[in-house]
């Protein structure tokens, strides 16, 4: 069991069996993968709410359709598909951060940032509303 607090070092079992990793060459990798993965979380929010403003814009220009048309579209499945993925790598990075190493911390934070800085950029113009005008 691993302790309540930070700490650094590059033995670390991160998540699975499988993914372990015990010199700094594999530290580093982890790390880069680490990036990467929540640089996607970030990017995967921000299309998230992409998709929801565009379907909002779209629904509001067409006629009424019923809650059932609205329920069963091909967009809320979908949307719900990539709910899923969203909630699950989020509890990924949330066991990641648990371990308290703070290289793999580190590398959630600047992969927070990245995706941020890649993905919400349109939110600083015009908070992703007139996508679709």
């Amino acid at each position: 069991m691993h302790g309540m607090s930070f700490h650094g070092g590059f033995a670390e079992t991160i998540l699975f069996e499988g993914w372990r990793v015990d010199n700094e060459v594999g530290m580093l990798g982890s790390a880069i993968g680490i990036i990467l993965l929540t640089a996607l979380y970030e990017g995967l929010k921000s299309y998230r709410e992409y998709l929801f403003a565009r379907t909002t814009f779209l629904r509001k220009n067409q006629q009424k359709k019923s809650r059932n048309d609205l329920l069963f579209s091909g967009v809320h499945v979908f949307q719900t598909l990539l709910h899923v993925v969203q909630v699950v790598l989020g509890y990924f990075l949330m066991f990641i951060f648990m371990t308290y190493n703070y290289w793999l911390c580190i590398a959630i934070g600047i992969g927070t940032a990245l995706g941020y800085w890649l993905f919400s950029w349109e939110k600083i113009n015009n908070e992703n509303t007139s996508c679709c005008s």
